[in-house]
Order: structure tokens, then C-alpha cells, then sequence
């Protein structure tokens, strides 16, 4: 994925989606994403549950943050050794991350609503690392692959896509993190994680099937920085 192939994607999105402010109010949160990392309480969870309600799972049961904590301390020490890995330095191919990530995975998925309801939860644990999936981007990845297996290859992939659009951002000598500058461009009030970025990409082209074709008024509406203009990317 390039970086002009990334802009636009989340370009579409944040103008199809009047600013996302559902996600934007958790996934830049800092002190509600320390305390699921931490020691979350039923109000955390709450927030999940109602973040899932308007994400598109509207047939959420009332009960599900209850749930959700009961299963907290078994959940904890994955998650906790997932703390400060992110998606573009994580090595997914080391068998103690894949574990972890596959053991946090079984533990919300034994609690309800199956592969695109764990995924969407399992990203605010470390948004930094996890990124949501629904049920078409699921169907384009899984490889024949199903539940935590398919997501290990999900994320390789996700991998892969947001570490060429960095390389490209960085030969690019723009100021800042990617995630940064995007979330500057777009005029989001807070930084949005990469991971989320990634996801908005794919819930442009792959869920909603928009036309990946880049427009050139795209290069005087987003990118004009020290002269280098999106055009040359």
C-alpha cells in the first residue's frame, strides 16, 4: 500500500463517516486505553459494549460488559505482555506473540458475538498493534483460515501494508509520525492510530468497494508539505 493509496482511502472514510466520532471519543482516549490495558472496570467496559452498538453490532446483549470483566483476569496477562508492542515493529512471527495474541483472541471469542465482534474489541487493548476486521475484510484475508489463525494472517498482512506506506511517508521526508500527520490532514482533533487508519483503508475499498482509483484534485485538497506535492509519490 502506498501513501497516496492510504490518503485516499482514509480520505474517503473520514468524509463518509462525518468525522467517526464514535471511535474518535475510545481510540484516542489515552486514560480509558491505560485502564483496559491496566485494571478496566464494568464502566470501561460499558464503553465497548456501546462502542459495538454503533459500530454495527446493534444486537449486542445488555449483559456483555459483565461478561467481559468476568473474563478480565484470565485476559489480563496476555494482553499485558502485549503492552508496548506495536504493528509495524512487532515480530509476528515469533511464537510467544503469536500465542499471546491467539490466547486474548480465544477469551473474547468464548464470550460473544464471534471473529468481527473479537476483533473490534481486541483492538482497544493496544491500538497500536490490533486492528479491527469485519465480516468482507475477514472473507478477503482468512485464507482459508478461521478464528485466531486467521487473524495472525490478517495482522502479517496489515504488517506488511502499513510498513510499505511508512517506507513511503519517510522517502517522502514529511514532519512528523504518519499517524500524525494524517490525523492533521484530515482534520481529526486527535492522533488516530495507524492501526485504525489501516482499517479505515480497508473498509473503503474492501467492505464498501470504492473505486481505488486516486483523483488529482486529491494532491491540492490533502498534501502540500515543503513543496512535495502527492502527485510525485
Amino acid at each position: 500500500m502506498k501513501f497516496k493509496e492510504l490518503v485516499w482511502g482514509t480520505f474517503v472514510f473520514k468524509n463518509s463517516s462525518r468525522g467517526d466520532p464514535i471511535y474518535q471519543s475510545l481510540g484516542t482516549d489515552k486514560e480509558f486505553l491505560t485502564c483496559l490495558q491496566a485494571n478496566p472496570s464494568l464502566k470501561d467496559f460499558e464503553r465497548l459494549r456501546n462502542f459495538l452498538v454503533h459500530y454495527g453490532v446493534p444486537w449486542a446483549p445488555k449483559s456483555l460488559a459483565e461478561q467481559y470483566l468476568s473474563i478480565w483476569p484470565e485476559l489480563k496477562p496476555h494482553i499485558q505482555k502485549l503492552s508496548g508492542e506495536s504493528l509495524v515493529k512487532c515480530n509476528l512471527n515469533s511464537t510467544k506473540i503469536q500465542d499471546e495474541i491467539k490466547d486474548a483472541y480465544f477469551c473474547i471469542n468464548r464470550v460473544w458475538g464471534g471473529n468481527t465482534v473479537v476483533a473490534k474489541i481486541l483492538h482497544f487493548f493496544n491500538v497500536s498493534l490490533l486492528v479491527m476486521w469485519d465480516r468482507e475484510i475477514y472473507s478477503e484475508y482468512s485464507q482459508g483460515k478461521s478464528g485466531a489463525d486467521a487473524y495472525l494472517e490478517f495482522l502479517k498482512a496489515m504488517q506488511k501494508e502499513a510498513i510499505e506506506a511508512l517506507n513511503d511517508f519517510e522517502r517522502l521526508s514529511l514532519p512528523g509520525r504518519l499517524e500524525e500527520f494524517l490525523s492533521h490532514k484530515l482534520c481529526y482533533e486527535s492522533t488516530r492510530p495507524l492501526t485504525k487508519f489501516v482499517d479505515d483503508y480497508n473498509w473503503v475499498f474492501i467492505t464498501k468497494r470504492w473505486p481505488r482509483s486516486i483523483p488529482d484534485l486529491l494532491t491540492d485538497l490533502l498534501i502540500q508539505e515543503k513543496g512535495k506535492q502527492l502527485a510525485s509519490i
